[in-house]
């Protein structure tokens, strides 16, 4: 059967409209250098002579994303067991016991790897229970976000009381175990279209105009 052209270019349309998913954002390094978050309060002063277990006990690192429209996240990490991210970054295995937190544009916790955690196809795991983690937000609207990586028990204050914000700090109960160190790996994997700002309202209603425009032009007789 034969297509009309008004019908293929709607199909089109249609294709060009549908979600693509896997755009990943990778982040990698070690507590030492990158930690942002220091659960040890204003006073705190780690420096290089305190122990890597210190580290671990006080230190977090943040990562922002933006996502441009409605979407569900996932993070997965790689620090303890190693393995290769979406982008194609390969992590030697052997970093932290990790613990992922995330919060939004006001620093209100919205879930962690504590409850419900599934473990990543191929992480090391001791009795059923994970090291590396996977992270699987609720739909999230438009905006910014922060996920933020510590080592376990290194918990937000605002989930462990239940209220507060990101600013309110960590518990400061990270630790290390066996041979582990403070390397870190993971992977925030959103939906492309949720990585692309949509078009202004403004911008659709010229283009819209001018479509209309266009037609009515069309459709008018030839002197």
């Amino acid at each position: 059967m034969k297509i009309p052209m008004h019908a293929a270019r709607a199909l089109i349309l249609i294709t060009a409209l549908t979600p693509a998913y896997g755009t990943t954002l990778f982040f990698s390094g070690n507590l030492r250098s990158n930690a942002d978050i220091f659960a040890c309060g204003v006073l705190c002063n780690l420096t290089p002579a305190d122990s890597d277990a210190t580290w671990a006990n006080w230190a977090a690192y943040s990562a922002p994303f933006t996502i441009y429209s409605s979407a569900a996240v996932q993070a997965i990490t790689f620090g303890f067991a190693g393995g290769t991210s979406q982008t194609g970054a390969v992590v030697a295995a052997g970093g932290l016991e990790p613990y992922l937190s995330l919060f939004d544009s006001s620093g209100d916790f919205i879930t962690s790897t504590y409850f419900g955690t599934t473990c990543p196809a191929g992480a090391g795991s001791v009795g059923g229970n994970c090291y590396d983690v996977e992270l699987d937000s609720p739909a999230l609207v438009a905006g910014t976000y922060t996920l933020v990586l510590s080592a376990y028990a290194n918990l937000s204050l605002a989930e462990n009381y239940g209220s507060g914000t990101l600013a309110d700090g960590f518990s400061g109960l990270g630790n290390l175990s066996g041979s582990e160190n403070l390397n870190f790996a993971f992977d925030i994997n959103i939906p492309t279209a949720a990585t692309v700002p949509e078009p202004g309202a403004g911008w659709m209603f010229l283009v819209g105009g001018a479509a209309i425009a266009a037609l009515v032009k069309a459709r008018q007789p030839q002197a």
